[in-house]
Formats: structure tokens, C-alpha cells, sequence
């Protein structure tokens, strides 16, 4: 075999395929146990793999001190990259619980795109406020309200638009009121 031949079948076995081709890797959300995304995202470092914990920077106050936190901003993600073909062994790792999918999906992990996962990096690095992500609210969902005047207050939704939430307050009866929606939560 000559030095020409050698070197092609090095650069074609190099990336795991015999077509000369990189298999592409994607985004994959993978849920952990809680408390232990940062533990398990230095383990999949440790191991080669690409990953991505969502945290913003935060400041805490306590009675005594003030200190600067890394909040977690979707607890039990951790997100992923990787080939199709490494889903597989990835699964068995003893420290992922499974694949966060779409109902019903018939992939081993839903894909997310790139642009995504870079918008979302982007939000958290330049929001000047906390950002979360909450369950979407349905009409007929027991809500509370976690911010403002009426904190605390525990309703119905019967009403939604894009910036405001229509309670029926049982306190006050059947009386609605207007919320923003970035005050309301909902209650399992």
C-alpha cells in the first residue's frame, strides 16, 4: 500500500465513519438527578463530550452576607452534544436518567437546534433580570401569583392573552383581575 493510500485511510477511520464524513453532532437534553447537573456535566467533560448547563449569575442575600450564585435555570437538564450514533452508549451512563423527548417521539432524543441552545447562552448572559421557564398555563389551571401586590393569592386561570392572566380569585369570590403573566405560577 502506498504512503497516498495509508494517509486516506487514516483521515476516513479518524472520525468513527468509512465515507470520509463526520457523523453531525446536536443539542440533546438529558435529565439528571436533582442537584447534580454541574457534577454530572464535569463528569461528561471528563469523558469528551460537549455539554451545557443553562445558570445565571444572581445575587443572594442572607441575614449576615450577600454572596454571588450560578442558578440553575432548568433544574435536572443537562444538555448534550452528540452523534446519533452515541446516543446509545450515552444512555447507559449511570448518572443519566433518560432523554427529554416529545410525546410520543419515536427518536431515542429529540434534536435541538444549535441556534436554540445560542439564544438561550445569549438571553441568560445579558438579561439584567431572572430568567425561568415556567409550565405553560391552561384555562382552568390553579395558579398562584408569586410577585407583586397580590403575592401569595391563589386563583383559577379563566383568561389569557399575551401579557396578562384573568384569575377568578376564590378569596374574593368571583371577582378577575389582571395579572402579568411573569407573576403567575402554576400549581401541580
Amino acid at each position: 500500500m502506498d504512503k497516498v493510500a495509508e494517509k486516506n485511510m487514516e483521515v476516513t477511520f479518524a472520525d468513527g465513519t468509512n465515507d470520509g464524513e463526520a457523523v453531525p453532532k446536536r443539542w440533546i437534553a438529558a435529565l439528571v438527578k436533582m442537584n447534580c447537573e454541574k457534577q454530572v456535566s464535569n463528569k461528561l467533560a471528563k469523558l469528551g463530550y460537549d455539554t451545557y448547563v443553562p445558570t445565571q449569575k444572581e445575587i443572594h442575600q442572607w441575614s449576615d452576607r450577600r454572596k454571588r450564585i450560578d442558578r440553575i435555570v432548568i433544574p435536572m437538564v443537562v444538555f448534550v452534544r452528540l452523534a446519533k450514533n452515541e446516543e446509545d452508549e450515552f444512555r447507559r451512563l449511570p448518572f443519566i436518567i433518560r432523554f427529554i423527548t416529545y410525546p410520543g417521539a419515536k427518536e431515542l432524543a429529540t434534536p435541538i437546534p444549535d441556534e436554540q441552545i445560542e439564544k438561550l447562552k445569549f438571553l441568560l448572559e445579558h438579561s439584567e433580570f431572572p430568567v425561568s421557564f415556567r409550565n405553560h398555563i391552561e384555562i382552568g389551571d390553579v395558579v398562584r401569583i408569586i410577585a407583586g401586590p397580590l403575592k401569595g393569592v391563589m386563583g383559577y386561570c379563566c383568561g389569557l392573552n399575551q401579557s396578562e392572566v384573568a384569575l377568578k380569585l376564590e378569596l374574593l369570590g368571583y371577582a378577575t383581575t389582571h395579572v402579568p403573566i411573569i407573576n403567575i405560577e402554576t400549581i401541580s
